[in-house]
């Protein structure tokens, strides 16, 4: 009956806290990208001179037309659509021929697309991305000009710097930038060093991709990419006006590099955006680590607690357990989740010293195998913790303590990259620590026939940290990866069922609706190889509203020898579960 009343309140728990687990799981939906905006030239534009209904069918963009150009590749990969702005109402501003601040032609200078958006009512948001690039055309008038003033070229470099800043300061929550490729000139590569230096010295967030190094890689191995020809064009005309009707054979948008003697074949575009969108999704997918992490020493801890306060009152004894661990943290579109499996177990002592009352001490292990969502990755962790205790009764009421170490790795963390065909392997390891301290106290609202039920209030801080690492090999895909640490004031109220003293059964069941108090958003760095300037975004947060669980029954085989099995986790956390389930044997001395 105690059993019954126990499990019949703890449903009741989940219904009255229901409204706020909801209001949580809304509140935590804050770092996903609703809008892309793009600023720059032709190897961005999606359009603008098809506005005017002149061009062939199906042409219009500096690629083998009608293959979508980087950032609209890059926007469908994180499931948004991007559209040029002309014409078609889209935010994509990028236009063909422009140069950063100059006028050139019927082109749109950058700085004036920015300018045009804005003047329009437009304004950036926390949730915008936008992409920009230039420098090319400033490249192409410098060549003009006989090559000679260097300065064009540097003024160049710290013009777009000044837009990237610009755009920042206005409230961009995420922007992407890149260098030009450089095939080797010397002009675009002195382009390149200054605008580097020039983001560097505005103290620009962003995220910075090397499409140099991306070029080279394609051009020093284009096998892999299904390439065959890194010289020649793909079209008899200009990549403008280039569709399937012009290509010098049907499949050479997948097999040149360049559409015409400049601009890229819609191969190499999507090769492009699809190694920016790895980028960009990458600091999400490893900072799930430290989520998954916090699962695994929350469970070592919670295996040690129901262990040793079930039975509290035998006396002195050994306890081992054996366990399975899981842990599921669900992606989205633009956010690549985890799935975490292992073994977990311990082995303690506690002591009794009266009806639920004793303290414990137990060394936990536990070992998993973790897979990031859609084919992206895995990773192994290992962990070990310490994890002390006691429970003394006052009275009708009770007081616990608890304090947790713990310190582990997490190995062959490998992010898989998938550009083209190629699939590339980036690896990297690093280690973890934990330590939290905790405390409770309950009341017994009614007890016989061996149990107590009640409720239970409690208050745990705790910190988790994850260093931080570099991916081996750098390639223009690979990163280095910050440390990351989650500090948690976790509230719990909740009811528990317990047995008292030294029965031929132990129970000990409780339910209880957390909160944590220090639920601050998440950020994350990241710095790409090849970049100059490190990228901080905003990452996933974990709900701060959830339910949590414990149960463990212990049957006596003898006067001294007991075994026990159970199950704890958390719930309704969002798109996370943990869970684990643990058996073992308690022995008496």
């Amino acid at each position: 009956m105690k059993r019954l009343i126990g499990i019949c309140a703890a449903s009741l728990l989940t219904t009255v806290c229901a409204p706020a687990l909801a209001q949580s799981s809304a509140d935590h939906e804050a770092t996903s990208v609703d809008r892309i905006i793009v600023f720059g030239d032709s190897l961005s534009d999606g359009g603008y001179y098809a506005a005017g209904g002149t061009l062939p069918p199906g042409a219009g963009s500096f690629t083998t037309n009608p293959d979508p150009v980087s950032p609209e590749v890059f926007a469908a990969m994180l499931g948004l659509d991007l559209q040029t702005a002309y014409g078609l109402g889209g935010t994509n501003y990028a236009v063909g021929g422009a140069r950063v601040t100059a006028a050139n032609a019927l082109s749109i200078p950058i700085a004036t697309q920015i300018d045009n958006f804005l003047a329009a009512g437009g304004s950036f948001s926390a949730s915008d991305l936008v992409y920009i690039q230039g420098g090319g055309n400033d490249f192409f008038y410098f060549g003009a000009l006989g090559g000679t003033d260097p300065t064009i070229l540097s003024t160049a470099a710290g013009e777009l710097a000044t837009q990237v800043r610009r755009v920042q300061d206005a409230g961009a929550g995420r922007i992407v930038t890149m260098s030009v490729q450089t095939g080797g000139q010397a002009g675009l590569q002195f382009y390149n060093q200054n605008y580097a230096a020039a983001l560097a010295a505005a103290n620009v967030n962003a995220l910075y991709f090397d499409t140099d190094m991306l070029y080279n890689e394609v051009i020093a191995n284009p096998g892999a990419f299904g390439i065959t020809d890194i010289a020649n064009p793909a079209c008899t005309v200009s990549s403008l006006v280039c569709t399937r009707d012009t290509l010098v054979s049907p499949d050479a948008a997948e097999t040149h590099a360049l559409a015409d003697t400049v601009h890229p074949t819609g191969k190499m575009q999507r090769v492009q955006g699809q190694a920016i969108a790895s980028l960009v999704m990458a600091p999400d997918q490893i900072a799930g680590l430290g989520y998954a992490t916090q699962a695994s020493y929350r469970a070592h801890r919670r295996l040690a607690e129901n262990a040793a306060m079930t039975g509290a009152g035998e006396g002195a004894r050994l306890f081992a357990n054996g366990g399975y661990h899981y842990y599921d943290n669900d992606g989205t579109t633009q956010r690549i989740g985890l799935t975490e499996r292992g073994f977990i177990g311990d082995l303690g002592i506690a002591f009794g010293f009266g009806p639920d009352s004793g303290a414990a001490l137990a060394v936990g292990y536990s070992q998993g195998d973790g897979d990031f969502d859609l084919g992206a990755g895995s990773y192994d962790s290992e962990a070990w913790s310490i994890t002390g205790m006691a429970h003394a009764n006052i009275g009708f009421a009770g007081v616990s303590v608890s304090g947790v170490y713990g310190t582990g790795s997490l190995n062959d963390i490998t992010r898989m990259v998938h550009i083209g065909p190629v699939t590339r392997t980036h690896v990297g390891d690093t280690d973890t620590d934990y330590l939290a301290i905790g405390a409770t106290l309950d009341a017994t609202l009614t007890h016989g026939g061996g149990m107590a039920f009640g409720p239970e209030i409690g208050l745990e801080w705790e910190r988790v940290t994850v260093d931080g690492y570099t991916e081996a090999s750098p390639q223009s895909t690979s990163a280095s990866f910050g440390k990351q640490q989650i500090e948690s004031l976790t509230g719990r109220v909740g009811l528990a069922l317990r047995s008292e003293g030294d029965g031929p059964v132990a129970v000990n069941i409780r339910a209880a609706y957390e909160h944590d108090f220090d639920d601050d958003p998440r950020s994350f760095t990241m710095t790409p190889s090849g970049a100059p300037i490190s990228w901080t975004v905003p990452v996933h947060t974990a709900d701060s509203d959830y339910m949590s669980y414990g149960f463990t029954v212990a049957g006596k085989l003898g006067p001294n020898l007991s075994l026990q099995g159970g199950a704890s986790g958390e719930l309704f956390r969002g798109d996370e579960t943990a869970i684990t389930a643990h058996a073992g044997i308690s022995l008496k001395f």
